[in-house]
């Protein structure tokens, strides 16, 4: 059966902000959204198609509009949305999606926080008392992370004053020195494949590829996990997971951070795994896999990164 693939990159905001726009409007909410709802044109089929807001010059015979014919084909996400939910309604496609607030509480990061191991001196912060009493004990570089902040979006680098206009609540943790970030992708609890990634010095996404982890690091990782992919399943979360880890030094030894975050949806490591022994890299060029430039209500709009892919 041919699928209907729907690139929903702006999944971390509809999480934030809920319902009320349409689907087309996410699409074009922001360059970056804009760009990556082309992303299945690496791994879809010939007899797939991508749902688009707008269409590239010369466009690849899967693409499809939102505003258009209405295409046929299994939705195939890129992790659950109210927006496609009302789309789909709208033509009478089905599309079951788990509880949006378990959709919520499994990729919020206050979730995984809660339910795993934290760093030296991480806490749960929910106000700004907390937060000033955090910062005046952490020594060093520190951060703290929103709860659906998303490939290094998110983080307030936080050096000695108090951050303003916070909303809670947050997540703060040291900045450590990270030896290398690795990632599991799941569906449900079938392990689908292990990744390597790269980040800037930001902590902002860069890449991904297959790659050995080494074996004890991905065994502890596996403990840590499995029990909690189970109580997901509990929850009622179905779907693609894709689980965040890194091995770090902390006074002079090597440690495991065995969940970073839970992301309950597709990622670029599942991406990359749709194309073995090659290294999938998103990146600041003017060339790529993906349009570099699309024109939108007549406006063209040029996008600063691409997905390069090499070998």
């Amino acid at each position: 059966m041919s699928r209907l693939h729907i690139c929903n990159t702006f999944f971390e905001r509809e999480l934030e902000k809920g319902a009320g726009r349409s689907l087309a409007d996410w699409m074009r909410s922001h360059p970056i959204v804009l760009q990556l709802q082309f992303l299945p044109l690496l791994y879809a089929e010939p007899e797939d198609r991508i749902l688009v807001s707008d269409l590239p010059e010369d466009p690849d015979p899967r693409l499809c509009l939102i505003e258009g014919p209405v295409p046929f084909g299994k939705i195939e996400h890129w992790g659950p949305s109210l927006a496609i939910a009302a789309w789909a309604k709208t033509h009478a496609i089905p599309y079951p999606i788990p509880n949006w607030e378990i959709v919520k509480k499994v990729n919020s990061k206050v979730f995984s926080f809660v339910e795993s191991p934290k760093l030296p001196g991480a806490q749960l912060l929910e106000s700004e008392q907390e937060v000033r009493g955090w910062i005046q004990k952490t020594p060093g570089r520190k951060v703290l992370k929103t709860p659906f902040g998303t490939a290094g979006g998110g983080h307030i680098h936080v050096e000695k004053e108090m951050p303003k206009n916070l909303k809670f609540p947050l997540i703060g943790e040291s900045w450590v020195e990270r030896i290398f970030d690795f990632s599991t992708q799941w569906k449900g609890e079938e392990l689908l494949g292990v990744t390597l990634f790269e980040n800037e010095p930001d902590g902002t996404y860069r890449g991904t590829f297959e790659g050995n982890v080494e074996s004890q690091a991905l065994e502890e990782h596996l403990e840590v996990v499995r029990p909690l992919l189970k109580k997901i399943k509990e929850l009622g979360f179905v779907g693609h997971l894709g689980i965040d880890a890194y091995v770090y030094l902390w006074q002079g030894k090597k440690r495991l951070q065995p969940v970073v975050e839970i992301n309950g949806r597709k990622t670029m490591s599942w991406a990359a795994l749709q194309m073995p022994k090659k290294r999938l890299f998103y990146t600041r060029s003017a060339n790529g896999l993906l349009p570099s430039c699309l024109t939108v209500r007549g406006k063209t709009v040029h996008f600063s990164r691409n997905v390069i892919c090499t070998e």
